[in-house]
């Protein structure tokens, strides 16, 4: 049973806070100077507002000091057209949310130019499969793992683990997880409004009478899901969706096997439905929680889902769950997000058990 240590919100922003909450993890196991560290973060997708700040990130670092200059901040590619489907149009997208020197410390794509930098993993009594994690993730001396909690389409909320399985997979190790969750349209539901086909960043989206979703084009990435205004896109979440969580916990197995991770932080602030993948859309579903860390991520997002989950609706928010119920699920029934804390459990990635310990003062 790991700890997890926790800033509420009404501590954050006070003098030496954030020390506080990191000092049991100070010098990250010990870096020599000229050892490589990487900050694996979500700088946040064009026209998204909810992602993590320039400055939560620094102040993170510095509070950790950590013995190395040689830091970085980095993430990896994604499936859909935009500007972080590639290395050289995601710097220019960091840098105008603010993640460029002498601010923060530089940003580097972790799978390459185009994605295809990886390391295959094996994955034990899995028949053979591997895991598709980005090749530099590899090679650093430490990784520390800073993850904005919030809801996601399909994995029902996001944190540490989706962070390190998602967010650490090169464009193949994100296909295989999202491939077996395609999206498919309920005609008695569809007006052929288009508003999907408009959205859809694979252009994989015919509308005449109905749309129609051609699946060898569509990446899964899930945004139609969202856009539909009358519910007609629905995935089929029985086998699909644990498949889907499945390669996730497994992709965070393998991505924290082939690392070093040395830190896990949780901003539990801005807790709004959807990822940072995506423009801004709905309210918090609850008014901010805190900061928490720990070096177990499935204990940090167990910890991070309970608190959400005791915290009374905000006064805007898009569900009606109250103080105890898991606002994550009243926003998407059909998703148990909590079914890749316990896949990522049973392969020994962490456990959902943890003492919580608050920052004193």
């Amino acid at each position: 049973m790991e700890n997890v240590h926790f800033l509420p919100a009404g501590k954050m922003g006070k003098s030496g806070s954030m020390d506080k909450l990191l000092e049991p993890f100070t010098g990250c196991g010990n870096l020599d100077p000229t050892d490589l560290m990487a900050v694996k973060i979500h700088p946040g997708e064009e026209g998204n507002s909810s992602h993590l700040k320039p400055g939560e990130v620094t102040e993170v670092i510095s509070a950790l000091h950590p013995g190395t200059s040689r830091i970085f901040l980095t993430d990896t590619t994604v499936l859909y057209p935009g500007k972080r489907m590639n290395a050289p149009d995601y710097l220019v997208l960091a840098a105008k949310h603010g993640f460029t020197p002498p601010d923060t410390p530089p940003f580097v794509v972790a799978d390459g130019l185009r994605g295809y930098d990886e390391l295959e993993v094996p994955l034990p009594g899995r028949d053979g499969r591997t895991a598709h994690v980005a090749s530099l993730i590899a090679e650093v001396d430490a990784l520390v793992v800073i993850s904005h909690f919030k809801g996601h389409l399909l994995a029902g909320f996001g944190g540490a683990v989706k962070n390190l399985g998602m967010g650490c997979a090169s464009k193949a190790g994100k296909l295989i997880q999202h491939s077996s969750v395609k999206p498919v349209i309920s005609e008695n539901r569809c007006t052929g409004c288009g508003i999907c086909a408009a959205h859809c960043r694979a252009d994989a989206i015919s509308v005449r009478k109905t749309a129609r979703i051609d699946a060898d084009s569509c990446t899964g990435c899930g945004e139609c899901l969202d856009r539909c205004p009358t519910g007609a896109v629905r995935v089929s979440w029985n086998r699909n969706m644990n498949a889907f969580m499945t390669r996730l916990a497994e992709h965070a197995w393998a991505a924290a096997s082939v690392s070093r991770p040395v830190l896990f932080v949780n901003f539990v602030t801005r807790i709004v439905p959807n990822c940072d993948c995506m423009a801004d859309t709905d309210p918090p579903l609850v008014d901010d929680v805190g900061i928490l860390a720990s070096i177990d991520p499935v204990a940090l997002d167990k910890a991070s889902l309970d608190l959400v989950t005791a915290a009374p609706p905000s006064g805007n928010s898009p569900v009606r769950a109250g103080a105890g119920e898991d606002k994550f699920r009243a926003f998407r029934p059909d998703i148990d997000g909590e079914l890749q804390l316990r896949l990522a459990e049973s392969m020994g990635l962490g456990s959902r058990n943890y003492r919580l310990a608050e920052v004193s003062h």
